[in-house]
């Protein structure tokens, strides 16, 4: 890729909304500690997972309205 096309994608990839920010900031990061992150990110949302299953567990179903 030249320099030109370069710009242009990453202009492309702002005006998407893309943080271009963050992704340097992790490209920073070695690959350990990209998937030490990504282990802590996955065992959160699994945590959060298991709480809102105990949590509708132990909800009521709602009376079914009769015709």
């Amino acid at each position: 890729m030249d320099p030109v096309e370069r710009a242009e994608a990453i202009a492309a990839a702002e005006r998407a909304g893309i943080d271009l920010s963050l992704v340097d900031a992790n490209l920073r990061l070695s690959v350990v500690e990209r998937w030490q992150r990504h282990d802590a990110a996955l065992d959160l949302i699994l945590k959060l997972q298991a709480a809102r299953e105990h949590y509708d567990a132990k909800l009521q179903p709602a009376a079914q309205k009769t015709g």
